[in-house]
């Protein structure tokens, strides 16, 4: 009897977007870390951006519609915020609390705001939403 084999139909994906969302977190902590005390932070950075583009891909799989909804929005945000990084460094603090401060509220937020899409107007969970 194997642990994995006994979890129900979508633990397991579950439970690795649990743990690629923690190396992100400590991706991202390391990257803060490094701007506040103003140190080479290039393992960090390489690991935020990798499990970033990691969740991304996992998201997308699980279709499209993401990229439309509330939580799909607040990735661009978020990669608006750390190009104002890039282009103007001495903005670094305060875009990246802003980016902390949209991915809290994105996570925590109820379901009626992370599945609402600006573009439909409403709250849309799938594809058979949109036609319906």
């Amino acid at each position: 009897m194997s642990l994995l084999k006994d979890l129900p139909e979508h633990s397991l994906r579950r439970l690795i977007k649990v743990c690629v969302r923690s190396l992100h977190l400590v991706g991202s902590a390391g990257v803060f870390g490094g701007v506040l005390v103003q140190a080479q932070a290039e393992v960090y950075l390489g690991l935020a951006m990798l499990s970033g583009l990691l969740l991304v891909v996992m998201e997308a799989r699980a279709g499209a519609i993401w990229f439309v909804q509330l939580r799909g929005v607040a990735l661009y945000l978020k990669l608006l915020l750390l190009l104002l990084i890039h282009l103007h460094p001495p903005s670094a603090i305060p875009a990246l609390i802003a980016v902390i401060a949209v991915s809290g509220f994105v996570a925590h937020a109820p379901s009626w705001i992370r599945y609402f899409s600006l573009q439909h107007g409403r709250v849309v969970h799938s594809r058979e939403d949109l036609l319906g």
